[in-house]
């Protein structure tokens, strides 16, 4: 009896005491790859207790329905149309210039967003559009340091930009540039490039271990977002590629004989039809896969994808679009299109947005040039004018290019919405202009504009009114070699002080040009004489040391040149 009762006692102290020792846990069924930012419990340490509770899940604002058709955003609060109206975020003062680096530790500025977002908001805008990964390798960039995931630090930054907009009602629209350097998801998303699949763009977007790589740095965005509290109920929407494009010089759209295995099966690399068909597909897939990701986490979200028309715009870049508005999963689109180059519906048509209308697609990227608009009234009435064009071609949002500028050496900057004293933010804020489709009205002091033009001679495309037109993306042409002559009225009298000429000219070389002025009934006199070597874009300026009187014609007159006659634009200014 006293064995037996012994025996009880010591089995009950052995059961206690094992019961009070840590078990291992069963294994994940998921294991994390190098790319993943959770990281293993080292040998000999105890994993952290769960937390007792979780941020709430917050539900977005803005989703997508059919109207008679046609999908538009609107509030789940209050059942209204949602129009995205506003700006791009992408660069901030830093240390005497701009930086891209937005969310940077040591550029992030906490004060600076909640100043510029309460402008925003004042002026009646409700988007912005921000760049997730610009700083994408680094100590203080968005991949960890110990190239393991995401830096906690940097997902910080980020959750705060979400709660300053929720401070200020506006929408975030966030963009991935590309997938990061640092955290493990590059050289995942690269482990299948080769002879068949170059690295980079063309294996990111066909190869399983990039798809993978892709949804792993999703998830890790998001749940660490999801863990800081970030005002995801305030996020328009999660933007897969600021800009989706591929290489047509590198495999495998290179190759032109064999077959290749992509995620969506095996395609014939000598038919170039299979060849539109495998990108398709791979997209398609690639979208299916990575929105699954995201709505794993966020099961309210919109997804959507950034791209441009590189035939038009970009040569030796392969985008595919047409096959996406219908046979991919986005939810919206984002088309970018830019004044000064080719016309913004023959951009539409590239797109294959013509009758398109299942769903929305805004202008993400639209801005004035400095490079082919230096001046700001001439930049201000042709992006008004896009806007409103851009709205008749079925576009239903508009996100300016950008709020701060970049720096001055960079060549295709814009004019931002800082610039001269914040002209375009009022130009095209909501709050003056509600109606986003009507044309805005730019007064100039070039008295050249518009106004009736003859010239010696001309080609069909490149007629004398080119010239008056401030649109320095077109010009007249004469068709001929020297001599030729332009000749402007301005429609009456005036007393002018300048004159400006842009060059429209190849090869570069030596030119010899006469400006000459008359009044109602007067004689020609010589105002000026350029005689220099010239180039394509050049402004000559001339300044009259006493203005002008009673001056209502002015002629150029091109007596030298090495190449056909034309001119970009011809400016007066004077009272």
């Amino acid at each position: 009896m006293k064995l037996t009762f012994l025996i009880l006692l010591v089995t009950v102290f052995l059961f206690s005491a094992c019961a009070s020792l840590p078990f291992p846990s069963p294994p994940p069924t998921d294991l994390p790859n190098t790319a993943s930012s959770t990281h293993l419990v080292p040998s000999g340490t105890l994993p952290a207790a769960p937390e007792e509770t979780k941020p709430q899940q917050r539900e977005h604002l803005v989703g997508i329905r059919q109207t008679s058709g046609s999908g538009e955003f609107y509030r789940l609060d209050s059942g209204e149309e949602f129009v995205p109206r506003g700006v791009n975020y992408v660069f901030v003062p830093d240390q005497g210039s701009y930086s891209n680096l937005l969310f940077k530790i040591g550029v992030y500025d906490p004060q600076l967003t909640r100043d510029d977002f309460q402008i925003l908001r004042e002026s009646g805008y409700n988007t912005v559009r921000v760049f997730l990964d610009h700083c994408s390798a680094g100590p203080n960039c968005i991949g960890d340091s110990d190239n393991q995931g995401l830096n906690p630090a940097y997902l910080d930054n980020i959750a705060d930009l979400t709660k300053a907009a929720a401070d200020e009602g506006l929408f975030i629209l966030f963009t991935s540039n590309d997938l990061p350097d640092q955290g493990g998801y590059a050289e995942l998303a690269n482990s299948e490039s080769g002879p068949d699949f170059a690295g980079y763009r063309n294996s990111y977007y066909l190869t399983d271990s990039a798809v993978t790589a892709t949804r792993n740095y999703w998830r890790d965005l998001l749940t660490g977002l999801i863990a800081k509290d970030a005002r995801l109920d305030h996020v328009l929407g999660w933007e897969l590629l600021n800009e989706q494009w591929m290489f047509p010089d590198q495999p495998p759209l290179s190759l032109t004989k064999g077959e290749v295995a992509t995620t969506t099966g095996t395609y014939e690399l000598g038919n170039p039809e299979e060849k539109v068909q495998m990108v398709s597909d791979g997209l398609i897939h690639y979208i299916d896969e990575v929105k699954q990701e995201i709505l794993l986490h966020d099961p309210t979200a919109l997804v959507t994808m950034g791209f441009f028309v590189p035939e038009l715009v970009a040569p030796g870049r392969y985008v595919e679009t047409e096959s996406l508005l219908d046979g991919s999963n986005l939810d919206f689109f984002d088309f970018h299109a830019y004044p000064g180059g080719p016309s913004l519906q023959d951009q539409a048509l590239a797109f294959g947005m013509d009758g398109f209308t299942a769903k929305p697609i805004i202008l993400g990227e639209y801005g004035a040039f400095r490079n082919t608009f230096p001046d700001l009234l001439p930049a201000a009435r042709e992006i008004t004018a896009w806007q409103a064009e851009s709205c008749r071609l079925g576009f239903d949002g508009w996100l300016y290019w950008t709020y701060y500028p970049a720096n001055a050496w960079v060549n295709d900057r814009t004019w931002s919405f800082t610039d001269e004293e914040g002209y375009f933010l009022n130009l095209l804020a909501p709050a003056k202009h509600p109606e986003p489709c009507q044309e805005i009205a730019i007064t100039t002091n070039n008295l050249a504009y518009q106004k009736a033009v003859q010239a010696s001679s001309a080609l069909p495309n490149e007629q004398a009114k080119n010239a008056v037109d401030e649109n320095t993306s077109t010009q007249w042409g004469s068709g001929s070699d020297a001599p030729q002559w332009i000749e402007i009225d301005l429609g009456a009298p005036h007393q002018i002080n300048e004159i400006r000429l842009l060059v429209a000219q190849w090869p570069a070389g030596f030119t010899h040009h006469i400006v000459k002025g008359r009044g109602n009934d007067s004689e020609w006199i010589e105002i000026a004489t350029f005689q220099e070597n010239t180039t394509q874009g050049t402004w000559l300026v001339f300044q009259l040391p006493e203005a002008l009187e009673e001056i209502r014609y002015l002629r150029v007159e091109t007596l030298s040149s090495p190449s056909w006659v034309a001119w970009s634009e011809i400016q007066v200014f004077g009272n």
